[in-house]
């Protein structure tokens, strides 16, 4: 069911925000420009009053249960107060924004950090700008979030609503509606993919076109959906059975299932896929045996057992096709599809390892440890070697890399 767009003010800029000027580890800081060349248009992901630079413009930014929000330079270590937004129960992100949803307030506030990256396969565009509130949104329950550059899905496992957003608006500090979609509460997603929109309800995948109507003919069976994910070919979701794969065909999208090599008991079942943005592989836990792995351009799930479950699993994509997790011993580990692993010494509480964010990014790992109030660097290449830590402002209830 879709409804007409809906404009909502942005809300003041964060108290103390500034133009961050963030770079990625390693190297100089790049000149910036003030926009796209002449002939150049606003395809490249540029938008008014951002600045595009020559490298990724990637932070840590964080908040605590009390909505504080901070920012973490990568490159000068420095760190920003940015402002705050209330109490939140939950916080999505799609490597920019931040959406903070607040349980007693019903509402959603959009955060925008203020850095991007554009992924246009063959090149790439990094982008800057002020940091500050884009709005809110009436909400309830959890978030999950998904984009692409032009479109923000959000859902709501907990009332199996979809709210889709002008992405572009987001950046000019506008949340405007596109559509909305209702389904019952379930453990699913809703991703775009391309011009269209990949949905779950509690037992199936459908295709959405941009005003949130089903498309002919493109659904297929998934049995108690655990979340859906983008990659590289299209955006799967982890069904009982296995998985379904959405890809884009001239015509719609196409929907494919991939079963899993055996039947899976439920315990052990792939949810929370994950993986490095814009890479072809996914990486779940697998219950106690180990960590499931997909590759969803062959097809194809591998089970790598481990020596102690984990709670976390992220697949890299590197040349190595590494998976990094964090374990029940509180540790981060990386795994290779060949049984390899490399393991930090135990990092994190055990009993709250429920509260632990895993971020990976091309070279370093990220994870936050509220109750040390700190944040983490692990260079997963480098045998799992703690490179950083970072003290935290606030305890880091929440952690996103943005800039990505």
């Amino acid at each position: 069911m879709s409804r007409p767009p809906r404009r909502l003010r942005g809300a003041p800029a964060l108290a103390g925000a500034a133009v961050l000027l963030l770079t990625a580890c390693g190297g100089d800081p790049a000149e910036p420009s003030d926009g796209p060349a002449a002939g150049e248009s606003a395809e490249h992901g540029f938008v008014a009053g951002a600045e595009e630079l020559a490298e990724p413009q990637l932070q840590l930014a964080y908040l605590d249960d009390a909505g504080s929000v901070h920012a973490l330079d990568l490159l000068t270590e420095e760190a920003a107060a940015l402002g705050e937004v209330g109490a939140v129960s939950a916080v999505g992100t799609d490597g920019r924004f931040l959406f903070a949803a607040s349980e007693p307030a019903g509402e959603l506030t959009v955060v925008d950090t203020g850095t991007w990256t554009v992924d246009h396969g063959d090149h790439v565009h990094y982008y800057r700008a002020p940091a500050g509130v884009a709005g809110t949104l009436e909400w309830s329950g959890g978030v999950r979030v998904a984009s692409s550059e032009t479109l923000t899905a959000l859902f709501s496992p907990d009332t199996g609503t979809g709210v889709v957003l002008d992405r572009a608006a987001l950046g000019q500090g506008e949340v405007t509606e596109l559509a909305r979609v209702e389904s019952e509460p379930h453990d699913g997603a809703l991703v775009p993919l391309g011009s269209r929109l990949v949905a779950t309800t509690a037992d199936a995948v459908v295709a959405l076109d941009l005003d949130g109507e089903p498309l002919p003919g493109a659904e297929a069976e998934c049995a108690e959906p655990r979340g859906g994910h983008p990659t590289r070919v299209g955006v799967v979701v982890s069904c009982a059975d296995g998985a379904v794969l959405a890809t884009e065909t001239d015509d719609g999208i196409d929907l494919e299932r991939i079963a899993y090599p055996v039947p899976v008991a439920d315990e052990e079942r792939a949810g929370g896929l994950a993986n490095r943005p814009g890479r072809p592989a996914v990486a779940a836990p697998a219950g106690d045996r180990g960590v499931w792995l997909l590759d969803t351009r062959a097809r194809s799930w591998q089970l790598v057992p481990t020596e102690t479950p984990w709670v976390r699993a992220v697949a890299a994509g590197d040349e190595e096709d590494r998976v990094v997790g964090v374990d029940a011993a509180g540790r981060v580990v990386v795994l290779t599809p060949d049984g390899r692993t490399a393991a930090t010494e135990p990092l994190l509480p055990v009993d709250r390892l429920d509260q632990v964010d895993l971020q990976v990014a091309a070279d370093r790992a990220y994870v936050n440890d509220p109750a040390g109030r700190r944040l983490l660097e692990i260079d997963y290449a480098d045998g799992a070697r703690l490179a950083r830590t970072f003290p935290a402002a606030v305890a880091p209830a929440h952690l996103a890399e943005t800039g990505r």
